[in-house]
């Protein structure tokens, strides 16, 4: 693999474009922006594919939830500039993926504080690996780099919001985060919990079926009727919503672990087609019925592997 083949910092959802980040790709990565308010102070920034983005605005300043692709980042800026005469001070990243993080090498260099879970800046210190798409990224500049990280969960203070923010352990990826806005009663769920078919478990940055299905109870243990919730990629979700799609990966794990436990290899569990029933309404975005059977596969069997370091230097060769 070449030079070209790398999608430097395009790695969660968006990377069903395609590797290589021109023609259409580049296009995309500098679409429309649409601006949708949530609640109180609260406005969702949209722009297909890269992930939700929320920000909160007053008189504290803004805050901003993920940051899309670089070539958003001005679009990003000055809809905030519209939306408030008060300057953005702290961007958090929900986990690594380029789709959430792009834009943290602009900003960054901007002199903006950038946050994150311990594993986000881990991640995008080092090599990483798309096991689903065969795909690399190399580390960021150190300008891309959360420089405030936290552990477990911590919490802003910032226009009359408390915004706790919790640690997801192996969920989409190992450095998940919930954000949730306790006065405004909204959730950003980053890719723990995406509203669109089937979801992309990254095995490779140590995400799991079995962690998606408890990151998401634990979510709808802390939620009520009335939130409001912004995937990390889809519509504007609820309780309700959220619910069955934690039911939707409750039956796609028992369907393919029942034939995992009666021998069957990953093959043979394909041709078994266990999430038939399930396919007429959730096979509808990017990840289809085998790609999903064989992330549930990999995360439950640990059958996996990523090349080595020297193996992905060698892809330039």
């Amino acid at each position: 693999m070449n030079t070209k083949n790398w999608l430097i910092g395009v790695v969660g959802v968006a990377l069903y474009l395609t590797a290589n980040a021109t023609g259409a790709q580049g296009r995309r990565m500098e679409g429309d922006l649409d601006v949708i308010p949530v609640r109180d102070d609260i406005y969702l920034m949209v722009m297909e594919p890269a992930g939700n983005v929320a920000v909160l605005i007053g008189e504290d300043g803004a805050l901003m939830v993920d940051d899309q692709f670089a070539p958003m980042t001005e679009r990003l800026l000055s809809a905030i500039d519209e939306l408030s005469d008060r300057p953005l001070r702290y961007v958090l990243n929900t986990h690594w993926h380029g789709d959430h993080t792009g834009s943290n090498v602009n900003l960054g260099r901007m002199g903006y504080t950038l946050v994150a879970h311990d594993n986000v800046r881990s991640r995008m210190s080092s090599v990483q690996y798309h096991m689903l798409f065969r795909t690399g990224t190399r580390p960021h500049p150190p300008e891309a780099l959360p420089v405030i990280t936290y552990g477990d969960r911590m919490s802003f203070h910032l226009n009359g919001e408390r915004i706790d923010v919790i640690h997801l352990p192996v969920a989409h990826t190992d450095g998940d985060s919930a954000v949730y806005f306790r006065e405004a009663d909204v959730l950003h769920t980053g890719d723990a919990f995406i509203n669109r078919g089937y979801p992309l478990i990254d095995v490779a940055s140590g995400g799991t079926i079995k962690g998606q299905i408890e990151a998401t109870n634990r979510m709808l243990e802390l939620i009520g009727d009335n939130t409001i919730i912004i995937p990390g990629h889809g519509p504007l979700a609820d309780k309700r919503r959220m619910t069955e799609i934690r039911d939707m990966l409750v039956t796609a794990r028992q369907k393919v672990v029942g034939l995992i436990d009666q021998g069957l290899d990953v093959r043979a569990i394909k041709a078994a087609d266990p999430l038939a029933e399930l396919n007429p309404v959730w096979e509808e975005g990017f990840i289809k019925s085998r790609a999903f059977v064989n992330i549930i596969y990999q995360s439950e069997t640990g059958d996996w592997s990523v090349p080595t370091e020297d193996e992905i230097k060698r892809w330039d060769e």
